[in-house]
């Protein structure tokens, strides 16, 4: 019974059992953008995500396919939530291994632990949790007071590295904890603890072997089958290297990203605690005090510097809307590094406390993983609720529903092509559409794979989009695309339909405006819209419903420019209705 109770309390147990029961809670049993698509899929399926490939998730996600969900995306999402408590589970542990008391340990897992972008990561199919979990081991693994010593300790090191290097390569960022942690090694167990650190490596990256055998599966990132195409996709030349953050290679000036990066810490730790972490560690780098040495909290400083405000100045999005959600996920990991300074910063302020309050710290841990998890939580949840909605998934469906059949979807957004495999391959539903992704037309072996449906690029001088549209045209297939496809939309008479927009072979009339407007109304009328309608800043939901609000703005246009006025007004009050809301 004692050795129960100090694991629930001293251990940090009893608040990584409520966070299970949380990031549980939340997982949703929908897709909620394409990247969620995409790895729910691969845990159904099989196959290389796209690159890095993400070799550890995937296995994660492949084992844990037994799990008892609703359908696969909540299935992947509660796996993702296991790795999330545990994440929170070794993190405690890491923050008692550089000196933090228990309570104060479990004080700052507890906030963390409920931060908004940690809540959003945790609860769904995403690397990123499995990432905190490797972060989290190389901070107690490295520790002086950590579970290992000499050779073991590098071993383990050595075997964390590889494997967190296997899920996401930002693990790399903390690269100076892991070493100093190796040289701990090494003066505990002499020249040992080097070949035992590169032996753990070599172990950790094992998973990337799977990418050789990884099943061609229909949302696959093609196949590896060769040492040089392995090293193409861990490298992420498709993305134009692994230093690049998106393709387009625009300039973006470093300070709104830094902004941003500092916004969603104060956010996470709820400002006043955050302060404190970054002062703990400027002390902790410029004093010697007991416990850790400043060497070892200057190797989490360079670390947390790394993958905090040098890794933000070098993202080339602009973080605003949507741009503002690709970037918060890569906001997770200073997020988390900062829970040790935090924790040993709450520590050393408690030990300013009278004596006699030292007496409530064992029923003060439980409170805080109840109470103080639930408060800290309650303020996050109203926004992960609204942007964990169904709106991503609908959508897809609805687009799919609304298509006649054999039709082909050219595309340029992840989550209607990875949303719409999703729903074809691990929902089963019309998988008689074509959906072509059109940013991968540029690699040879998703060329290769629509050609199988009949889906190619004749020759000629007109841009690849053109030609291939007039291919699909000219086999009689229905040709659907989305706003992203200009060169097709300049080259064929086009109108819009539903969510999409339907192209017509060349010399072919649009219909009349009046019966555009009809068959839109009975498109729109079977559309499934059964979740609370997004605000503004909803992120995908957001979007989702400014697409929906876009078609009947567009038809309204056209309504007016032929003269039916009363029918245009009628057409921009339904695209107010289904647009987001004030």
């Amino acid at each position: 019974m004692t050795r129960l109770r100090a694991f629930l309390l001293d251990r940090g147990g009893l608040l990584a059992v409520i966070v299970l029961a949380l990031y549980v809670w939340l997982a949703r049993p929908y897709i909620v953008d394409g990247d969620n698509a995409e790895l729910a899929t691969l845990g159904a399926l099989g196959g290389a995500a796209h690159p890095s490939g993400y070799p550890l998730y995937v296995l994660w996600l492949r084992a844990m396919a037994w799990l008892p969900g609703a359908t696969p995306a909540h299935t992947a999402a509660i796996a993702t939530a296991i790795l999330g408590a545990a994440a929170i589970l070794v993190l405690h542990a890491a923050c008692r291994a550089w000196g933090a008391r228990p309570l104060a340990a479990t004080c700052a897992c507890a906030i963390v632990a409920g931060a908004p972008v940690v809540l959003a990561m945790s609860s769904q199919a995403e690397v990123f949790a499995l990432n905190d979990l490797a972060v989290a081991a190389v901070l107690w693994l490295a520790a002086r007071g950590g579970p290992a010593r000499g050779a073991r300790r590098a071993l383990l090191l050595g075997l964390v590295a590889g494997l967190g290097l296997s899920n996401h390569l930002t693990c790399a960022l903390v690269a100076p904890v892991g070493l100093y942690g190796v040289v701990l090694g090494v003066r505990e167990a002499s020249w040992r603890a080097l070949p035992a650190a590169a032996l753990g490596l070599a172990v950790g990256l094992l998973p990337y072997a799977y990418l050789l055998v990884a099943p061609d599966t229909p949302i696959s990132w093609g196949t590896v089958r060769s040492a040089g195409e392995l090293v193409h996709m861990v490298t992420r030349q498709d993305y134009g290297g692994s230093g690049a953050f998106l393709a387009h290679g625009k300039a973006v000036p470093p300070g709104a990203n830094l902004v941003a990066l500092l916004d969603t810490l104060g956010r996470a730790w709820l400002w006043l605690p955050a302060l404190i972490g970054l002062a703990t560690l400027a002390w902790r780098c410029a004093r010697r005090r007991d416990g850790e040495s400043r060497i070892a909290w200057c190797a989490l400083a360079a670390s947390w510097l790394a993958a905090g405000p040098w890794l933000a100045s070098r993202f080339n999005t602009v973080p605003e809307d949507m741009g503002l959600y690709i970037v918060h996920r890569f906001h997770l990991l200073p997020t988390i590094l900062l829970a040790v300074p935090v924790a040993v910063g709450l520590d050393a302020l408690a030990r300013r406390l009278p004596a006699r309050a030292a007496r409530l710290a064992t029923p003060a841990q439980a409170v805080v993983a109840t109470l103080g998890l639930a408060a800290v939580a309650s303020l996050s949840l109203p926004h992960v609720l609204r942007v964990h909605t169904a709106a991503v998934e609908r959508y897809v469906r609805n687009t799919l529903a609304m298509l006649p059949p054999r039709a082909v979807v050219v595309a340029g957004t992840d989550e209607i092509y990875f949303g719409g495999t999703y729903v074809q391959q691990a929902l089963g539903e019309r998988r008689d559409v074509t959906l072509v992704a059109w940013p991968q037309m540029a690699l040879l072996w998703y060329r290769e794979r629509v050609a199988r449906r009949d889906v190619l690029a004749v020759p000629g001088d007109q841009p690849a989009s053109v030609r291939m549209a007039q291919y699909v045209l000219s086999t009689g297939a229905p040709l659907f695309v989305d706003k992203h496809q200009p060169d097709i939309l300049a080259a064929f008479p086009s109108y819009p339909y539903g969510t999409l927009v339907r192209v017509l072979p060349r010399g072919t009339p649009a219909p009349p405006i009046e019966q555009v407007v009809a068959e839109n109304r009975e498109v729109f009328s079977h559309f499934v819209l059964d979740y609370p309608r997004p605000g503004e800043h909803d992120e995908w939901p957001t979007v989702i419903h400014e697409r929906y609000a876009r078609s009947w703005a567009t038809l309204s246009e056209a309504l007016a420019a032929a003269g039916h006025t009363s029918d245009a007004a009628d057409a921009l009050e339904l695209a107010r209705e289904l647009g987001p809301a004030p």
